[in-house]
């Protein structure tokens, strides 16, 4: 890895799990492949909730074709963004894994 694409793993690792865990010069290749799987999981997690129609009590015909409408402009956006939710729950399964691979093991 070049010093940019470093620089670029560490934005994602610090983005995941808190700012300043990392910098260009301590990312290493297994840390790069572990950012890139908490990236790719929290991806299939966001696209998942984007699916996932908004609550209410009573579920009218016209309040159903508004959030599928909703739903439906977001995913042909290509709204990539990614859920709080899914961002906390995938760097909690990965904390242990990316501090390893970032002491170098």
């Amino acid at each position: 890895m070049d010093i940019y694409e470093r620089e670029y793993v560490a934005a994602v690792i610090n983005y995941f799990w808190g700012p300043n865990l990392t910098n260009a010069h301590s990312v290493n290749e297994p840390a790069a492949q572990i950012a890139f799987e908490a990236l790719a999981k929290a991806n299939v997690c966001s696209d998942s909730m984007d699916l996932v129609p908004r609550p209410t009590l009573i579920a009218s015909p016209g309040y159903v074709v508004k959030q599928l409408s909703k739903i439906g402009k977001r995913i042909i956006s290509g709204d990539t963004s990614i859920y709080n939710l899914c961002k906390g729950a995938v760097g909690m399964g990965y904390k242990s894994h990316i501090q390893i691979a970032l002491m170098g093991g």
